[in-house]
């Protein structure tokens, strides 16, 4: 590994820097806080080698599992968000455009008329006319009881969002809020959004030399994965209580059966509180430690914190937590800008972006066994 490679930034250079770089299937649904296609491209590119072991523990919607697996490495991702981990499962189900496009075709619809709404919360309803809504309840649970992971993920991509692909009203695509005055509310077709949606997505298939695995696990318990059997491990987790992926996500995950209750439990069992941020992390270095080889690599993308006109170096924390309690030596820590018109932050308690007019720094934190 060349960590001089890492800090030419070659994900900020034409035309890995354009935002739709990269493969179709990375855009199936979006996800708050992702990283880009081109970044994880790079540093999969820099830091392994065609058939080694890529592990994501905080893979989101699965940018680097798809990536690396396009690149023949073995890729293993988990997350505890059954959206992310749903959008994940559905990049890695690759069964072809035409066997989708025949799979859509033969849905009947009218049998969506039965969908019962009375149970169906009035916030979600605000969305959809609910000829829609009962369309995309009924092909939720079909994609499910048909394993159709790919369509599934598709369906919510075009869930919520502000172009005429989606099936919402229009609203935000990547956090959904009702702007005022509220749009017209109006029946789109499910089935003729998903063929489109598909068709879009297929214009350039990838193939995977090797199976990815995925799993809706927490990191804090890796044991799916045997000891010293990862190579490298490439991830961006949590930094403190930047981001809330439950409440940015609400919409979609209510669609895909997490409902409020569950929805509030879930919060309460992810890394998002800042007091414990750092004892749970050292839960996450811990099982790192156990499972990659004794040559591995960590690279972590971190970005910084800002309270007030305190600024939490979010990299430095984990590098000094992680050296103290001897499980990883800091290899580097490269800075990474990023213009303050593409920060967001997720606040709790409310479901829009706030953009950030300070500088932001993703730091990139490159670690190996003690």
């Amino acid at each position: 590994m060349d960590i001089n490679k890492i800090k030419s930034l070659e994900w900020k250079k034409e035309p890995f820097s354009k935002q739709n770089w990269g493969n179709n299937f990375h855009s199936i649904s979006s996800y708050v806080g992702r990283i880009k296609p081109s970044f994880a491209h790079w540093l999969i590119e820099f830091v392994s080698s065609k058939g080694d072991v890529v592990y994501d523990p905080f893979c989101g919607i699965g940018t680097v599992p798809l990536e690396a697996s396009i690149m023949g490495r073995k890729s293993i991702g988990n997350d505890l968000n059954p959206y992310a981990y749903s959008i994940t499962k559905s990049k890695l189900d690759n069964r072809g455009l035409d066997k989708e496009l025949d799979y859509l075709q033969r849905i009947d619809l009218n049998k969506s008329d039965g969908s019962n709404l009375e149970s169906v919360e009035s916030w979600v309803k605000e969305y959809y006319h609910p000829k829609t809504l009962k369309e995309i309840l009924y092909l939720v649970d079909l994609f499910k009881k048909d394993n159709r992971d790919f369509l599934l993920g598709c369906l919510l991509g075009i869930a919520h969002g502000h172009r005429p692909q989606h099936l919402s009203i229009r609203t935000g695509y990547i956090i959904p809020y009702i702007p005022n005055p509220k749009p017209e509310i109006v029946y789109k077709n499910s089935i003729e959004k998903m063929i489109q949606k598909v068709n879009r997505m297929y214009k350039n298939q990838p193939y995977f030399e090797y199976t990815p695995e995925v799993f809706l696990e927490d990191s804090r318990n890796t044991s799916f994965i045997k000891d010293k059997t990862i190579d490298v491990v490439i991830s961006s987790p949590p930094y403190y209580d930047t981001l809330d992926y439950v409440s940015a996500n609400k919409l979609r995950l209510y669609l895909y059966g997490v409902n409020d209750g569950y929805q509030n439990e879930l919060k309460s069992n992810l890394i998002q509180d800042k007091k414990n941020y750092l004892d749970e992390m050292l839960k996450i270095g811990v099982e790192l430690n156990r499972i990659l080889k004794d040559d591995g690599v960590i690279v972590f993308v971190l970005g910084d914190v800002h309270y007030g006109k305190r600024t939490v170096n979010t990299a430095l924390d984990i590098s000094n937590l992680y050296e103290e309690n001897r499980l990883f030596k800091t290899l580097d820590i490269i800075n990474d800008k990023i213009p303050s018109e593409k920060t967001t932050i997720i606040k709790y308690g409310g479901n829009q972006a706030i953009s950030s007019k300070k500088e932001k720094l993703d730091r990139i934190l490159i670690l190996k066994k003690q």
